[in-house]
């Protein structure tokens, strides 16, 4: 089957990687599948806004000083931030967008996210974790707000 495009976009929630070809996504108020790997849709938006999924990762490797589940920078005029539920390199992760998280309620062994669409996602991650991955993602927001101020 050929790869779909898929351009992520303020609308998008989350990428779920549903198997190593099969990519589900939730934005605005839908659900779709897409016959390409996570990785490559993401690293196909990222090269389309100037870098490359490996570029962004270096960047906030650079910006934050972390190294592991690193969020990035997607589209930066439009603040378009997602970070990684586990290791990008897992055939278990899932990418959220920053900008569309209305709230979760912890479930102890999984939590579920709350889409400011009204959507919902279930995700087997802890509450720490998930609010690690949330104060990255907006430390990396500030990094970019503040450039373009400067």
């Amino acid at each position: 089957m050929n790869k779909e495009i898929y351009e992520i976009n303020s609308k998008t929630c989350a990428l779920i990687q549903e198997n190593i070809k099969t990519t589900k996504i939730i934005d605005d108020q839908n659900e779709k599948i897409i016959h390409t790997p996570i990785n490559q849709i993401i690293n196909n938006n990222c090269i389309y806004n100037g870098s490359s999924l490996k570029g962004r990762l270096e960047s906030t490797k650079y910006n934050l000083g972390n190294k592991y589940k690193l969020p990035i920078v997607v589209e930066e005029t439009k603040e378009i931030i997602l970070f990684p539920t586990t290791s990008s390199k897992s055939d278990h992760c899932t990418w959220i967008s920053l900008h569309n998280i209305e709230g979760y309620i912890d479930h102890k062994t999984y939590i579920t996210v709350y889409f400011k669409n009204n959507q919902k996602l279930d995700i087997k991650i802890s509450s720490e974790s998930f609010e690690k991955q949330i104060l990255r993602a907006t430390r990396l927001l500030l990094i970019l707000k503040n450039r373009k101020n400067s």
